[in-house]
């Protein structure tokens, strides 16, 4: 596994990794870390671990009901933020469509909601995230156990990569424009860094982190959005060298990616 994950959080996947083989048997293709931890950026208090299980055929209710158990026991020994993870069905991922079926989706922050209201997340549905997470997985990704990666993912076509990162983008953007309209303000690390991510993609072709994409736009986007990127990459980073920015530049930065769309 990646060395730049931390001992804790490797030593807890290997054994949910191995708990989520038990549960689901025969119908298990494989288990593969993407994400931060993936990318070799993970920071502890920020971050979430990510990461898929493939299967090859649909889940039981009984088996549903069994990995929700698994996976709520283990959030308890995870990260602040948990776990954020979809169950996809092997032939789902090489006969690849977009938005992308899943069989079950687990968040950290919804444990209390699953437990009031089974089988809530669980359920099958549609998921335009995941045609990012079945991207960087394919480029980036580790395989804990099963089957290894390129056999069981495929080179996702880039339209539906960069409609699934701006897609996540969208809600960025929208949360600074109805921010505070003068003066400053503390920077959105997450909304600036997936801005980031988007364009170094749409200029340059790369798959980055957060924190990747960051770094390319300090080398490559105008400088007058400099301090607005240095100061995300600071807050995601966990530097104590913070400082607020000028809301009339947030906002700026925000237009010209959306108009590189």
């Amino acid at each position: 596994m990646n060395k730049k994950i931390p001992k804790q959080v490797a030593e807890l996947l290997n054994t949910l990794a191995k708990e989520c083989q038990s549960v689901l048997g025969d119908t298990f293709v494989g288990f593969y870390v993407h994400g931060s931890l993936a990318m070799g950026c993970f920071n502890h208090e920020l971050s979430d671990v990510d990461f898929l299980v493939v299967v090859n055929s649909p889940l039981h209710s009984e088996t549903r009901k069994n990995l929700m158990a698994v996976l709520i026991q283990h959030s308890r020994k995870a990260p602040p933020k948990g776990f954020e993870m979809s169950v996809v069905i092997e032939n789902h991922m090489q006969n690849f469509v977009y938005p992308t079926p899943f069989e079950m989706h687990f968040r950290s922050d919804q444990i209390e909601k699953y437990k009031a209201a089974p089988p809530y997340g669980t359920e099958n549905g549609l998921d335009p995230d995941l045609a990012a997470h079945a991207t960087i997985t394919k480029e980036r990704g580790i395989c804990l156990l099963g089957k290894p990666i390129n056999e069981v993912f495929p080179d996702i076509p880039k339209e539906y990569y960069l409609k699934s990162i701006i897609r996540d983008s969208e809600e960025s953007i929208q949360n600074i424009m109805n921010g505070v309209n003068s003066g400053t303000c503390s920077v959105p690390a997450y909304g600036v860094l997936n801005l980031c991510r988007v364009l170094a993609f749409i200029d340059d072709g790369l798959i980055t982190s957060k924190q990747e994409g960051g770094e390319w736009a300090l080398k490559n986007l105008p400088k007058k959005y400099s301090n607005t990127i240095r100061q995300a990459l600071n807050k995601y980073t966990g530097s104590d060298k913070l400082q607020e920015v000028e809301v009339s530049v947030l906002k700026d930065f925000a237009r010209y990616a959306k108009e590189k769309w």
